[in-house]
């Protein structure tokens, strides 16, 4: 394993305020949907599955392509400046 992913690795798993969720089948099925209703990547619809699962209410990002998601609040972070 290189430096870097156990860099990556270590943020991820001690973050505050972060919560990593396994890919269960309802949120792949919710992530299809999204993906199906709005031509999204495969990653981006279970990103946003995930979030809509785990309860939030606003999905930061920096892909402007995500807007078109109604099911929760996109905050594009190049908007925020």
């Amino acid at each position: 394993m290189t430096d870097l992913v156990q860099k990556y690795r270590q943020i991820l798993r001690h973050a505050k305020g972060l919560t990593i969720y396994n890919l269960t089948p309802d949120i792949a099925e919710q992530a299809a949907a999204l993906r199906a209703k709005y031509n999204l990547r495969t990653p981006d619809a279970i990103q946003v599955a995930a979030s809509l699962h785990g309860g939030a209410t606003i999905f930061l990002t920096n892909d402007r392509g995500l807007q078109r998601v109604a099911e929760i609040n996109v905050l594009v972070l190049d908007n925020l400046t």
